[in-house]
């Protein structure tokens, strides 16, 4: 068994660890214009698509590297694009896109504070991510929005504002993400325990660590003494 790192903090990305775009407000948006996608897919292709977006060769952004992986076809990217793009814009849709919680997120943070870990998220956001998480049903976590403090993973100086938040040293801090160009190259600049969110088992790398769900993060860390 891996021995668990001691933690006086644990920070967590936003997107596609606690959130995920909203497979049916999705899915309805694209229908509208007649590209049928399978809701439930939604999931699985955001996790795809960042690993996609984590090969050194990668030149897409995301929602590039996302479509793909809903079965879009090429000729409709244009206008799959500009739907995702309405979507995004919470003045245009009138609603946040990334709103669906991931599973075993809520009672993770609160599982986390029940023992005695603080608990930050660190996003690379629009300026909107306290907001929108808000609206998701997460309350009583501070958030580290990239657009407000003007750093983005993984670049090390966004973790370092999470650190003096949070009151604690890097030795005793884990970030749990979904990228390894953002969060686990992030945290390891930093001098952060990574710690890989990765549903699917995509990244078969031996050197950090992994978990398949959020309540797996407490088989990896304790509070420290």
């Amino acid at each position: 068994m891996i021995a668990r790192v001691a933690c006086r903090a644990v920070f967590l990305d936003a997107g596609g660890v606690l959130v995920l775009p909203d497979r049916h407000l999705l899915a309805g948006a694209l229908a509208e214009i007649g590209i049928e996608i399978d809701p439930d897919a939604v999931p699985g292709a955001h996790y795809r698509a960042v690993r996609t977006l984590d090969r050194p060769s990668s030149r897409r952004d995301y929602e590039r590297a996302l479509l793909p992986q809903l079965g879009i076809a090429r000729g409709r990217t244009a206008e799959a694009l500009a739907t995702w793009d309405r979507l995004a814009d919470r003045r245009r849709a009138g609603q946040v896109l990334w709103r669906e919680p991931t599973p075993g997120a809520a009672e993770t943070i609160a599982a986390l504070k029940r023992a005695g870990i603080a608990v930050v998220i660190v996003t690379n956001s629009d300026g909107h991510g306290e907001e929108n998480l808000r609206a998701s049903g997460f309350h009583d976590v501070p958030v580290i929005d990239s657009t407000v403090v003007g750093s983005a993973k993984p670049d090390p100086r966004i973790f370092e504002i999470a650190l003096a938040l949070a009151g604690a040293a890097a030795s005793e801090t884990a970030h749990v993400g979904d990228a390894l160009v953002n969060d686990v190259a992030g945290a390891l600049a930093a001098g952060i325990t990574p710690i890989h969110f990765d549903p699917l088992r995509l990244c078969r790398a031996n050197d950090h660590r992994h978990v398949r769900s959020l309540p797996g993060i407490s088989r990896h860390v304790v509070l420290a003494r």
